[in-house]
């Protein structure tokens, strides 16, 4: 059993019946959340809010616009702006002024998961159709890959150290990623059930991905091998990964309301969060946020317990 951590660094309650989804942050130092009800953008600035409690005052809510649905992934690319996809086969792109451009995808895109480009544009996926696909910001060109495998369920996105895509291929146990144009796949071994990936994170110690239905989490390293670290709670449900700056990463357990940490050399450590169903985190120096569906956000102290 690996050691379990209860006390956190920080909770923040959003206003009431709030429903965040996603976290990022950009480099002025605000946090940004996709919000599924009401619909739309929050925002906040962490050293401006108070320690506990309600802090409703502290956040501001945007309205996505020509949203015929609700907003789910978030990226800041690389000129600053803030991207999210968006349930209603659209894209939303905000700038640094606050201005927002609409993407429009072909019907049935359902576009999920999303992560910076080098040249400032972004990739995403799009698992309605079974493609990826990419936008160029400077010049507005939309390009779609489709994925080898039939069916399989593009979920999260990440891009690494030489700019190529990964994603988590959710129903075909399987990484898949762009080199030179061409889409490759990598295989993922079974564990407890056929692997089911959904959160994935570029490192430089590999690629690693959350397998939400082997309760484990993995990473691809360099060489191509693939290392899975089990947790003991099978039904812990891992959903999102996030590369720590020391080898290691972090992981929601969306079905255990709990945060893991994995070191570099693979030890893990149990962090339980106050409300249920994290979701997507976000680091920063010293901290990881984290998403509760219930409706706040838990900051917990990066080495705090060492």
């Amino acid at each position: 059993m690996p050691p379990l951590e209860t006390t956190l660094c920080r909770e923040v309650v959003l206003p009431s019946g709030w429903t965040p989804y996603a976290v990022t942050g950009d480099t002025a130092g605000t946090l940004w959340m996709t919000v599924l009800t009401p619909p739309g953008l929050a925002r906040f600035t962490p050293a401006e809010t108070p320690v506990g409690g309600e802090a409703g005052s502290s956040f501001r809510h945007e309205c996505l616009p020509r949203s015929d649905g609700h907003p789910m992934l978030l990226a800041v690319a690389s000129d600053g702006a803030l991207w999210c996809t968006r349930t209603d086969d659209r894209l939303s792109r905000r700038d640094a002024s606050g201005d927002h451009t609409v993407i429009d995808l072909a019907p049935g895109s359902a576009p999920y998961g999303i992560a910076a480009a080098p040249d400032g544009g972004v990739w995403f996926t799009a698992p309605g159709l079974n493609q990826i696909g990419r936008i160029v910001t400077a010049s507005g060109d939309l390009t779609m890959l489709d994925l080898p495998v039939p069916e399989a369920r593009a979920a999260m996105l990440t891009v690494d150290g030489a700019g190529r895509p990964w994603v988590a291929l959710n129903a075909a146990s399987a990484l898949a990623y762009v080199n030179d144009g061409a889409v490759r796949i990598v295989e993922l071994p079974a564990g407890r059930a056929p692997a089911a990936p959904v959160g994935i994170a570029a490192s430089p110690a590999g690629i690693w991905y959350a397998d939400i239905a082997g309760g484990c989490v993995g990473r691809v390293d360099p060489s191509g091998s693939v290392e899975k670290i089990s947790f003991t709670d099978a039904a812990c449900r891992p959903h999102a990964v996030a590369a720590d700056t020391d080898g290691g990463c972090w992981v929601t357990l969306w079905g255990s309301a709990q945060l893991a940490q994995i070191a570099a050399d693979g030890d893990v450590t149990l962090h339980q969060l106050p409300g249920r169903e994290p979701h997507g985190l976000w680091i920063e120096d010293g901290l990881v946020w984290v998403v509760m569906e219930t409706g706040s956000l838990n900051a917990v102290k990066k080495g705090w317990n060492t």
